[in-house]
């Protein structure tokens, strides 16, 4: 759910002409909301490099994700504005 939302927040973002930084500030965000939520679920007998191994690799499709919407949502925003 939270990159589903992450993807929303970014593309609305791109549509409103946002700077480059937009897209990394809310992958920031997500995976900090992600660290919290998975904490929980390590406590058992996972250590910390399986905890940092999937952080990282949501983190990195969280980059990847919400860049591509930025980037439509930025194109979207310049073709209604006739900015070019």
């Amino acid at each position: 759910m939270l990159l589903l939302t992450g993807a929303a927040v970014s593309g609305f973002l791109g549509y409103k002409l946002f700077g480059w930084w937009a897209p990394a500030a809310v992958a920031c965000a997500t995976l900090a909301a992600q660290a919290v939520s998975y904490q929980g679920s390590f406590t058992g007998g996972c250590g910390w490099p399986d905890f940092v191994q999937i952080l990282s690799f949501t983190g990195l499709m969280s980059l990847f994700m919400f860049y591509a919407t930025y980037s439509l949502g930025r194109s979207i925003g310049q073709w209604k504005r006739g900015v070019r």
